[in-house]
């Protein structure tokens, strides 16, 4: 069983969404320092979760990666 990924870029304002969203996809890195991280979802999802993540209190952008995740299909 495959699995596509797809990699979403989120500015947040403060820290504490942080939390919230993880609850999302997997949360790869996130700084700090330039307010941003790294989401990976699955590619079904991708437009649900986006909508989803920019109703958190704290968020103030979202957007998808420009690199393609053809290479990275993961197995089961």
């Amino acid at each position: 069983m495959e699995i596509s990924r797809k990699l979403i870029i989120v500015y947040y304002n403060n820290k504490h969404c942080l939390k919230k969203i993880s609850n999302f996809g997997n949360l790869i890195y996130h700084s700090n320092k330039l307010r941003y991280a790294y989401l990976y979802v699955d590619e079904k999802k991708v437009k649900s979760t986006m909508d989803n993540i920019k109703r958190i209190k704290g968020v103030t952008k979202v957007e998808l990666s420009l690199s393609e995740m053809s290479d990275f299909t993961f197995s089961l």
